[in-house]
């Protein structure tokens, strides 16, 4: 082995489930907590911030796309980042900015104009933490159960985040305002980031290229122990035959063997998150619209957050046994149907019924679409290749609260509304179908 040196990918798709991954799942469990809290702390920010500044439906669609637009910048930032700093320095600096843009809201943005800055500047922070926990996971997940252990590993933490949101809106909001949400969050976030710079390990691939095999081999044997000796004796270490030492750069992911994919993957992500961020977004504010009352209409945005749970770790299992693309096409067709039921039975008996089948497709889906994409591209491309789609999916996520706001203030019909969102998830499981039939579909890239 030492002849030929170790590949550290190969070495940690092989480690049985361990301590490592105990530690490394509960780190990124809280940084995933916080980012779920903040993400979809918004939606129930907005019926508050309404009442206190006169907001119209397009200031309110306004205010949570720049959230999301601050996504996208922090989705292009963090590559570069990652390639000055580091993974584990580039994730610990996401969540203490995330951090410290949350104190400046609770504290300082007395006006629209100021917290929609702090907001864009939040949006960053997030933006940056997703695709970091994307890389890590995959980096470090178990051959085996790579699909569930990365979506139990992502998806919960992060779904309990949201549903947390929902709670703090009902048990904090009446008393302290929206401000006091925010703090909550700053609260949670500062103490988090420090944590991360003590026990996240480093990327293998910057390890390699900078020359600090000892490093390595120190995380490679917290990974597996047992081989301990193995890596003390080897003298070099690779992480996949085709990751050279030249750093990522954005135009190989539109080279010929990666265009086909990256284009397929950006646009279906946009369609998806259009869904995601609008429904996410305006649920609270569309069900109070129709009559429901503020606690009410919180607790089925919590719901929905709940289903998250359940539906990533069901399209997280199945993606193991049928695959990636054929679970997800599947998925969005779901998610398309019941929008369309929730159109018709908001303020009925079912409305229950509805917007948990909404949370179970359309985010148990987006759950399994972080993981195909990180898993899309080469291990040395998959920062650059993961930040890259995050981002451009945002487009989306931008579009989706300003689409509602625009069509909630021009008809005010929530079958309309609702109808955009059904048609944009089917154009996503047309794409993915395409991944499906393909032979050569992204997911090779895991072996």
């Amino acid at each position: 082995m030492s002849d030929t040196g170790v590949n550290a990918e190969a070495e940690a798709r092989a480690a049985p489930f361990g301590r490592f991954h105990v530690r490394l799942a509960l780190t990124l469990g809280a940084v995933l907590f916080v980012d779920g809290y903040d993400l979809f702390n918004a939606a129930y920010v907005a019926p508050y911030v309404r009442k206190e500044w006169g907001l119209s439906d397009p200031q309110i669609g306004l205010m949570l796309s720049l959230g999301i637009f601050g996504l996208a910048i922090g989705a292009l930032l963090q590559a570069p980042i990652v390639s000055c700093i580091g993974l584990r320095k580039a994730t610990a600096t996401g969540v203490l900015v995330l951090g410290g843009a949350s104190l400046f809201l609770a504290t300082t943005a007395h006006d629209f104009v100021t917290f929609c800055l702090f907001r864009v500047l939040l949006g960053i922070s997030l933006g940056m933490l997703s695709p970091l926990a994307f890389v890590y996971v995959n980096q470090w997940a178990p051959a085996q159960r790579a699909n569930l252990f990365a979506t139990i590993t992502f998806t919960l933490p992060f779904s309990l985040g949201g549903i947390a949101a929902g709670l703090a809106g009902l048990a904090i909001a009446p008393q302290f305002g929206w401000r006091g949400l925010y703090m909550l969050a700053a609260l949670l976030a500062l103490p988090i980031g420090l944590l991360c710079l003590f026990t996240l390990p480093e990327s293998a691939s910057r390890l390699i290229r900078l020359g600090r095999l000892d490093d390595l081999r120190r995380q490679l044997t917290a990974l597996r122990p047992e081989r301990s000796a193995c890596y003390a004796a080897a003298t070099s270490f690779t992480e996949s035959a085709d990751v050279a030492t030249e750093r990522p750069r954005f135009g190989q992911l539109l080279r010929p063997s990666f265009r086909r994919r990256t284009i397929g993957i950006w646009t279906a992500s946009a369609l998806s998150l259009l869904c995601l961020h609008g429904l996410s977004g305006w649920l609270p504010s569309i069900l109070i619209s129709q009559g429901a009352a503020i606690s009410s209409a919180f607790g089925y945005g919590v719901l929905l957050m709940s289903m998250q749970i359940v539906g990533g770790g069901a399209f997280g299992w199945a993606s193991d046994i049928f695959g990636r693309p054929r679970v997800m096409a599947v998925g969005f067709i779901g998610g398309a149907a019941a929008l369309l039921g929730l159109s018709q039975l908001v303020g009925t008996n079912f409305t229950f019924v509805a917007v948990a089948a909404a949370g179970f497709f359309i985010f148990g889906t987006q759950a399994v679409m972080n993981n195909f994409t990180a898993m899309s591209y080469p291990p040395a491309l998959r920062s650059t290749g993961t930040g890259a789609a995050v981002a451009f999916s945002r487009i989306g996520g931008i579009a989706g609260p300003l689409v509602i706001g625009w069509a909630q203030g021009a008809y005010g019909q929530i079958w309309f509304t609702l109808a955009i969102l059904a048609a944009a998830q089917l154009a996503a499981s047309i794409i993915i179908a395409g991944f499906a039939r393909s032979r050569s579909a992204p997911q090779e890239q895991t072996a």
